[in-house]
């Protein structure tokens, strides 16, 4: 996340905490750099920026493990509850960085190669794995909320199974195939947890990375949601602080985060892991 500064650059101080089975593992504070393309400063010159902004944010990381059942989901939407609300030192905006909830992403890779051979096996599959996630949103939420993310959740399944319609004929599972249906996982988990905290009634939202990280990824060989080994990626970090400035500015703006109390209340940005896109629109991920 970049912020606008005179000079084209600007400096965010992150306390950055990464989460594994529900246990904090590392804390470290940092002071993150990204450079704003002077293209992109251009057009929001003018544009008044919200306080909020300025302040330090809290990154937090939580990995599948944490996200393992409608238990775990509370345990983190409870710290982002504290988060935002405050911990006696005044509320903090936060950033949650979330992993596919676990196991979903080795279901999702079970459906891609059952595709291969019998679709109908694979929209099996597919179901369990929905079917699963939506189980849990409704343990977190009431139907106002789970009724948006529920269609979010079953137009997605309807659009992957149009995906896999050609692989039984195509006899191969193109990379970018993959690498789109595994990220499925961490856009459904992000409006779970965004829909928890939602019903907390904190102020929030969640952001699909595939549409503000935009990347270069250049793919040699075919592995399980890819592999460090095989693959290289380099965020192209000025068009995606320029996305980055336009998403703050739009939609949280939409929303209601701009203008917030903090001495009551701050906001939490919950933010999909591992996926991201390609300059040309390409669905990728950030690989192992």
């Amino acid at each position: 996340m970049s912020l606008p500064a005179a000079q084209g650059k600007s400096m965010l101080s992150l306390r950055s905490t990464s989460f594994s089975n529900g246990r904090r593992d590392t804390t470290r504070t940092s002071r993150v750099q990204m450079a704003v393309a002077q293209g992109g400063m251009d057009q929001i010159v003018g544009l008044k920026m919200p306080a909020s902004v300025t302040k330090s944010w809290e990154v937090h990381k939580f990995g599948g493990a944490s996200l393992a059942d409608a238990g775990l989901y509370r345990t983190v939407g409870d710290l982002l509850v504290t988060e935002s609300l405050g911990r006696g030192d005044g509320a903090v905006p936060t950033m949650a960085i979330v992993s596919a909830m676990s196991g979903t992403t080795d279901q999702l890779i079970g459906v891609v190669n059952a595709a291969l051979k019998d679709p109908a096996e694979a929209k099996k599959l597919l179901d369990v794995a929905v079917d699963k996630q939506i189980s849990t949103l409704k343990e977190l939420a009431g139907p106002e909320i789970v009724a948006p993310i529920e269609r979010n959740i079953r137009k997605d399944a309807d659009d992957i199974m149009g995906v896999l319609q050609a692989l039984k004929l195509l006899r191969t599972i193109p990379a970018v195939t993959l690498e789109l249906i595994t990220g499925f996982g961490e856009v459904w988990s992000a409006q779970t947890l965004n829909g928890y905290l939602k019903a907390k009634g904190v102020p929030c939202d969640w952001i699909d990375a595939r549409e503000i990280l935009i990347v270069e990824s250049t793919l040699s060989g075919l592995g399980e949601k890819g592999s460090a080994a095989t693959a290289g990626v380099n965020p192209l970090w000025e068009e995606t602080s320029l996305r980055m400035q336009r998403w703050w500015l739009e939609r949280a703006a939409a929303n209601g985060l701009h203008g917030l109390d903090y001495s009551r209340a701050a906001p939490v940005i919950t933010v999909t892991g591992f996926v991201a896109s390609t300059a040309d629109g390409a669905p990728t991920t950030l690989k192992r």
